[in-house]
């Protein structure tokens, strides 16, 4: 039987670089906790970790998540300081630690949508989704120009594994992508409250 009172569960926000993989990082992050020296929960016979279904391995993101369930209370600053060293070299760095509810919903069920920054993408906005099917303009929350050769735009994520809808967005007709200089990023995550209203992680 398991006491849901005796488990503490801790989210990590991380950063990703370019070339970093989510799925790699599932056992970076379970060897981390195996050999910190934290007392973790264990299912399966290993640390129990969680890792959300992140950026893609070519774009960099400043929001990737995770979470791990332990058997004791530790200070935020604690976590990060056992944790970090195991993280170089991955790619991945913790930049916050934050305890929550044990029975808060997951993040899987609890996100759905996330912002990107595209640089080196020139053209017509409205003009290249003209041609876009109807399933990808379902997918846009919203679409916004920040200079010349930037945009932000945020999508409902996808399952993982799917082709990135940034990736089918880039391939509409009427952008100019530089591919030499392209650079994606995801900068924010978000859920959706009772009203329709995106609300951020």
């Amino acid at each position: 039987m398991i006491i849901i009172d005796s488990i503490i569960r801790y989210r990590l926000t991380l950063t990703k670089s370019v070339g970093a993989s989510c799925h790699d990082f599932i056992q970076v992050l379970t060897t981390a906790v195996a050999q910190s020296g934290l007392k973790y929960h264990i299912k399966g016979a290993k640390p129990r970790v969680y890792v959300f279904n992140g950026a893609k391995q070519e774009e960099e993101s400043l929001c990737e998540i995770a979470e791990i369930f332990l058997d004791s209370v530790y200070s935020p600053e604690e976590i990060k300081l056992k944790l970090s060293p195991f993280f170089e070299g991955s790619g991945f760095k913790c930049i916050n630690v934050t305890q929550l509810p044990y029975r808060l919903s997951s993040l899987q069920n609890l996100v759905s949508f996330a912002e990107y920054e595209i640089t080196s993408v020139k053209g017509n906005i409205n003009e290249a989704l003209l041609s876009a099917d109807s399933s990808l303009k379902t997918h846009i929350q919203s679409i916004s120009r920040l200079s010349e050769d930037k945009i932000s735009l945020i999508v409902r994520l996808k399952p993982l594994g799917s082709v990135s809808l940034v990736q089918e967005f880039l391939k509409l007709p009427g952008l100019e992508v530089d591919e030499g200089s392209l650079q994606i990023k995801r900068v924010a995550l978000f859920w959706v409250d009772k009203n329709g209203v995106l609300q951020p992680v």
